[in-house]
């Protein structure tokens, strides 16, 4: 049986809510959250053409994605031309100096190569075309 809490002059006392075991939560949520979406990657949902030889890459990139209408996204932000240069002209601060084209396999030849001289303009030293093993 619960006895309530009597102080000192025989009053009940007025209930307290105990704010240290509210902010350890939220404290943990927001560990939580930050270190989850660390690891999700905008994805853009493009049709990468095939290959038999196609292979993973690792370390430190930049993702440049070009859509089915030739629209450029880096790490999932949309960009123009002009911004992707001024993106990559940056790298050599960022310490990423490789970079993975994912182009879908609908967008023009003519288009992939006008990203391609881009990059090759800027300090990066490393490009990956992007394909799906077949």
């Amino acid at each position: 049986m619960a006895f309530p809490a009597r102080t000192r002059a025989g009053l009940l006392s007025p209930p307290t809510i105990m704010v240290a075991p509210i902010v350890d939560i939220v404290f943990i949520l927001l560990i939580f959250i930050m270190l989850v979406s660390r690891f999700i990657q905008p994805a853009l949902e493009v049709e990468l053409p095939g290959s038999s030889t196609a292979s993973m890459t690792e370390g430190s990139h930049i993702t440049i994605v070009l859509d089915e209408g030739g629209r450029i996204h880096v790490d999932g932000i949309p960009m123009t031309d002009a911004a992707l240069a001024e993106r990559l002209g940056l790298v050599s601060a960022d310490g990423q100096d490789f970079i993975r084209l994912r182009a879908d396999k609908n967008v023009a030849l003519q288009r992939v190569v006008e990203v391609l001289d881009i990059i090759r303009a800027s300090p990066v030293t490393g490009v990956a075309l992007e394909a799906r093993p077949e």
